[in-house]
């Protein structure tokens, strides 16, 4: 047999009676664990969360798991996430706002805690096979990440917003927080600014075509269509649809580990931060240098002599 398959009879008989070390082990262990998870949520972790997610698992006592190693276990096994890069086409439509506010929010991304600073936007999504799409208003705190309110409905208007506004202000009803949006049709009508100053919250408003200034938001939505994507791959009406979101959002609340939280969930987080107020673990954003870099050129650009 080792003749006809051209393996050296030594060889064969080192594999034939080799014992696993304690290194194979382990990578075992930790190779069915991450075949649950990713059976669990359809593959939706790369080694980056799938790690967190087992960390999150561990045991008291037993070691940590590294990226490093994940990553190995995954790539050998053939183990990959399901979620693709997500590239958001932007349409701007123009409006006639009858109410603006300040960029009050300045790109300031960071807050000290909770109901501080609150974002909000519309997403679409289509719905497969059919010329029907459901519209997402979310109510997103920049403190824990954490979707405090938010509405579904076939209709992208003034209703969808209020719908949102009105669960978070059931769920968070003492919350004086800035509100900061984009310059949405939705968001310019006089009656919505009123509703803000009755509830003594303050309104800030992006700059037109500046995506940029809603990024956290942005970014989040994007993050749950891909995450219903994976989880849910199979909807076909808008109930289900509908349902589907609903189950997206709950999942990313309290099972989507994230790196700024170490590991832990924007539910953890919340949860722990309504439990201690007086104190409050803060969760700084770390600055990106070759975003820094990006925005000097450009400012050396503008300010060169013509």
């Amino acid at each position: 047999m080792c003749k006809t398959v051209q393996v050296a009879r030594s060889a064969y008989y080192k594999w034939l009676h080799h014992k696993p070390s304690k290194g194979e082990i382990r990578d075992q262990k930790i190779l069915k664990q991450i075949k649950e998870i990713a059976k669990s949520n359809n593959s939706l972790f790369g080694s980056p969360k799938m790690t967190m997610a087992l960390n999150a698992q561990r045991k008291e006592g037993e070691p940590v798991v590294y990226r490093r190693t994940v990553s190995r276990i995954m790539c050998v096994n053939g183990i990959r996430t399901s979620k693709g890069r997500f590239n958001k086409k932007y349409h701007y439509k123009p409006s006639t706002p009858e109410e603006t506010a300040e960029n009050l929010l300045k790109r300031d991304f960071n807050a000290d805690k909770p109901n501080q600073k609150w974002c909000t936007d519309i997403t679409e999504k289509k719905i497969p096979g059919h010329d029907q799409k459901i519209f997402l208003c979310t109510i997103f705190d920049l403190y824990d990440r954490y979707p405090v309110g938010y509405a579904l409905s076939r209709r992208n208007d003034i209703a969808l917003v209020q719908a949102a506004l009105d669960d978070a202000w059931a769920k968070e009803p003492n919350s004086h927080a800035m509100l900061d949006s984009d310059r949405g049709f939705q968001f310019t009508r006089k009656p919505f600014a009123q509703k803000l100053q009755d509830h003594g919250m303050t309104q800030s408003m992006s700059r037109v075509s500046r995506c940029i200034d809603n990024g956290p938001m942005e970014g989040w939505q994007g993050l749950i269509k891909e995450m219903l994507d994976v989880l849910y791959p199979d909807v076909k009406t808008y109930d289900e649809m509908k349902d589907a979101f609903d189950k997206t959002i709950d999942y990313y609340i309290n099972c989507d580990p994230q790196e700024r939280f170490g590991g832990k969930t924007a539910g953890q987080v919340r949860v722990e931060a309504k439990a201690d107020p007086e104190h409050i673990s803060t969760y700084k954003i770390v600055s990106d240098k070759r975003y820094k870099e990006w925005w000097d050129k450009i400012k050396a650009k503008k300010n060169q002599p013509a």
